[in-house]
């Protein structure tokens, strides 16, 4: 590249031509095609911008048969599930049938963050518009006026940092979501994602206030890293109609009996909108999830409406497809088969027939491990030894009976357990180690990215969702 060779440049002579070799990143295919580069200087380095292309396969608008299906959600930012198509049928009367699993991304804490954030710029905000109205009171020849006008460029700067720190993490989260949501679609094998339509997300009442802002600062922001990841991986990302996806339940049909809303499945008498609860079928599940079925329903049933846009490219179903989505039961494990035969006395380990079921003498206790005994040392331990004879019983103590040897170095060391040698120090940065479990945040919480044949295997776990 040409650079100047002194500090301001009148001729020809002040330019000359410049190597720079640049070492590119392993993120970098060795058949990416490089670009111009772009040269800045940023904290006192020279940075490079070098963006590169890759070929990808342009992904198909139809005949998908299995599909992810995301809801947008206030605490939890990402609820999806997986479905499939019925085969043996027509694309008319098809089924859609789920897995049954739960698909969550939880970034309450990183919500909870920017809520603060937000509530701390505008109050900069107002204190800067505040000191520029004193400001536009009083004359320069006003003794008042240097610090003010201090204050106004330092509260400036300041509210000016705090906007690039919320946009940074807005980026961070947005990708980190994004991340998540195509890294579930590959391990489910499905070749397409549903969403929720932003433009046709409607704001009512206090929760729909922050349904909109929400999606003018990061659901956006995640729908564009969704289509970008998602093209790497021959995925399609297709935009549902949003209106009625938590009105009616995703088992019964639409029309029969609207879905009933409170706040916990155990408080069904009260309104909230967490818990959906279906009188006439009985379904009772998170509302969010209901809301990922019929969007993965709406998607996979409507996909021959599917329409591109000429200039973005950005794919969209106009046409709303109800039907009914049925849940697929997970295959019983081999354990229950086992239990069961233990419980009718068919175990393949019977009881022997010559033991005594009958209880006419008293059982035997268990033998005290005191010096005394002779019957109790198995190790060959000494009765004249202090140690042995000291020890009575088998249970470890919890805390060091005696303090620890001190270091070798300066100090004390206070009483408690010895170090290991050679143990590594915990993992503490925010940056998951599992690739599978990658969400980008230390306390996000995120569903684990797992395969369907690992799912099958995997025992049930009490919570649908792991601490990432």
């Amino acid at each position: 590249m040409r650079l100047p060779l002194v500090e301001s440049p009148t001729c020809r002579g002040d330019w000359a031509w410049h190597v720079l070799r640049l070492a590119l990143p392993p993120t970098v295919a060795p058949e990416a095609a490089l670009c111009a580069p772009t040269v800045r200087v940023g904290k006192g380095r020279v940075r490079v911008d070098l963006p590169f292309q890759i070929s990808i396969a342009v992904a198909p608008a139809t005949g998908h048969t299995v599909g992810c299906g995301f809801d947008w959600g206030l605490n939890t930012l990402l609820t999806g599930t997986v479905a499939e198509l019925a085969e043996g049928l027509e694309i008319d009367n098809r089924r859609v049938i789920g897995d049954g699993r739960p698909l969550t991304y939880d970034a309450r804490g990183i919500s909870a963050k920017l809520h603060r954030l937000r509530a701390e710029r505008q109050h900069l905000a107002a204190k800067h518009r505040h000191l520029e109205r004193l400001l536009a009171g009083i004359t320069p020849a006003d003794p008042r006026h240097a610090a003010l006008r201090t204050a106004w460029q330092r509260i400036g700067v300041e509210h000016e940092r705090l906007c690039a720190r919320i946009r940074n993490l807005n980026k961070a989260l947005a990708w980190s979501a994004a991340r998540w949501a195509v890294d579930q679609a590959v391990a489910a094998g499905a070749t397409v994602i549903y969403l929720e339509d932003l433009a046709t997300l409607e704001a009512r009442g206090r929760r729909g206030r922050a349904n909109a802002r929400l999606s003018g600062q990061v659901r956006g922001q995640i729908a564009e890293a969704i289509r970008h990841l998602a093209a790497k991986h021959t995925i399609a990302v297709v935009t549902v109609p949003a209106r009625g996806t938590s009105k009616y339940g995703p088992r019964c049909g639409t029309g029969t009996s609207p879905l009933t809303h409170c706040p916990a499945p155990d408080r069904l008498t009260e309104k909230g909108w967490t818990w959906a609860y279906c009188p006439a079928c009985g379904l009772s599940c998170d509302r969010d999830r209901a809301a990922a079925e019929r969007i993965i329903a709406r998607g996979l049933l409507g996909q021959n409406a599917t329409r591109t846009h000429r200039s973005t490219g950005a794919r969209t179903i106009a046409t709303v497809v109800e039907g009914n989505v049925a849940r697929a039961r997970r295959p019983r494990k081999p354990t229950r088969a086992a239990r069961r035969a233990r419980r009718t006395r068919t175990d393949l380990h019977p009881r022997p027939a010559a033991r005594d079921r009958s209880k006419n003498r008293p059982t035997p206790k268990r033998p005290t491990r005191t010096p005394n005994n002779p019957n109790n040392n198995p190790a060959g331990r000494s009765a004249n030894n202090p140690a042995d004879q000291a020890m009575t019983s088998s249970r470890v103590p919890d805390r060091r009976t005696v303090p620890a040897p001190p270091p070798p170095g300066s100090g004390q060391r206070p009483a408690g357990h010895a170090p290991k040698p050679g143990r590594h120090q915990p993992y503490r940065t925010g940056h998951v180690r599992n690739s599978h479990h990658r969400t980008g945040f230390h306390h996000a919480k995120a569903t684990p990215v797992l395969t369907q044949t690992e799912h099958r295997d995997s025992p049930k776990q009490t919570t649908p969702f792991r601490v990432a």
